[in-house]
C-alpha cells in the first residue's frame, strides 16, 4: 500500500498542472484579505454616516473594536466563514475531473486502491483546511497588530483557538462538498445542488422547525458547521454571545465529517468506475 506521503505527492502532481484550481484558489485568497482589510473601512463609514443616531453614537466616537486582540479571533474567523464555498468548489471539481477524464479509473489500473484514492481527496481537503487556518492566523495576527491597542502576548494567545475552529470549520464543510461530488459525479450539477442545498434548503428548513416547531436543529449538518464558530457581534450591543468554542459543536461537526468521508468510500467501493 502506499503512504501518505506518496498519497500526498500524487495529488499534488494532478493538481499542480490544472491551473483553474489555482486560480480558484488564488480567488479564495484574494477575497480573504479583501475583506480582512476593507471591513473595517466600510464599517468606520457606515458609523460616520449614522453619527445623528443616539444609539451609534458612542461607537462612532470610540469605534467597535473588531480587530482588537482576545475579539479578532472569533471576528474573523466568522467573517471568514463567508468564503469556504470557494474552496469547496475546488474539490467538487478535483473529484468530478476524475471521472470526467478517466483519471480514476487509470489510477485503480495503476496500483491505486479506492481507500488510497479517497486518502489522497482526504488528504487535499486537509491541506486546504490547514492552510485556510493559517491565512487566518496571518490575517488576524497582521490587523490587530495594526489595529489593536493591546499588543502584549497574552492578549494576542487569547481565544486563538478560533484559528483551529475555523480549520474545523473548513474541513468538515469540504468533507461535505467531497461526498456530493462522489455522489453526484458532474461538476456542474454538483455545484448548483451544494450551492442550494448549503445556502437554501437546509438553511430554510431549520428555521422553520426552529420558529414554527420551537426545536432545536444543531444536529444538522450545515447548522452544525456554522455553530463551530458562531456570530460575534450581538456583544457589542451589549447582547449575551458564545464567545467560547462549543465542545458539542465540535464533536458534531467531526461527526459529520466521520459520516461523509465513510458514505464517499460506500459510494466509491460500489460504483464501478
Amino acid at each position: 500500500m502506499m503512504n501518505i506521503r506518496k498519497i500526498t505527492e500524487l495529488e499534488y502532481y494532478k493538481f499542480r498542472h490544472y491551473r483553474p484550481f489555482l486560480v480558484i484558489l488564488g480567488l479564495y485568497v484574494f477575497c480573504f484579505i479583501l475583506a480582512g482589510f476593507s471591513i473595517k473601512s466600510l464599517l468606520d463609514w457606515f458609523l460616520d454616516k449614522q453619527q445623528d443616531d443616539n444609539i451609534l453614537k458612542h461607537f462612532v466616537e470610540s469605534g467597535i473594536p473588531l480587530f482588537d486582540f482576545v475579539d479578532i479571533w472569533q471576528n474573523l474567523g466568522w467573517l471568514a466563514t463567508i468564503f469556504k464555498w470557494i474552496p469547496a468548489f475546488v474539490i467538487i471539481i478535483s473529484v468530478t475531473l476524475e471521472y470526467s477524464q478517466k483519471t480514476i479509473k487509470q489510477n485503480i489500473i495503476d496500483g491505486l486502491s479506492k481507500k488510497e484514492f479517497l486518502a489522497s481527496k482526504v488528504a487535499l481537503v486537509g491541506v486546504i483546511s490547514l492552510g485556510s487556518a493559517l491565512l487566518l492566523l496571518l490575517l488576524g495576527l497582521f490587523l490587530g497588530l495594526l489595529y489593536s491597542p493591546v499588543k502584549g502576548l497574552p492578549y494576542i494567545l487569547e481565544n486563538i483557538e478560533f484559528v483551529a475552529a475555523y480549520g474545523l470549520e473548513v474541513f468538515v464543510f469540504l468533507c461535505m462538498a467531497l461526498f456530493a461530488a462522489f455522489w453526484i459525479q458532474k461538476s456542474g450539477v454538483t455545484i448548483i445542488l451544494f450551492l442550494l442545498y448549503t445556502a437554501c434548503i437546509e438553511p430554510i428548513a431549520t428555521a422553520i422547525i426552529r420558529y414554527h416547531y420551537k426545536l432545536d436543529v444543531w444536529y444538522f449538518p450545515v447548522e452544525a458547521i456554522n455553530l463551530i464558530i458562531r456570530v460575534p457581534f450581538q456583544k457589542y450591543a451589549l447582547e449575551f454571545v458564545h464567545d467560547q468554542i462549543v465542545l458539542r459543536d465540535v464533536f458534531v461537526s467531526l461527526g459529520w465529517a466521520g459520516v461523509f468521508i465513510g458514505l464517499s468510500y460506500w459510494i466509491l467501493k460500489r460504483r464501478d468506475l
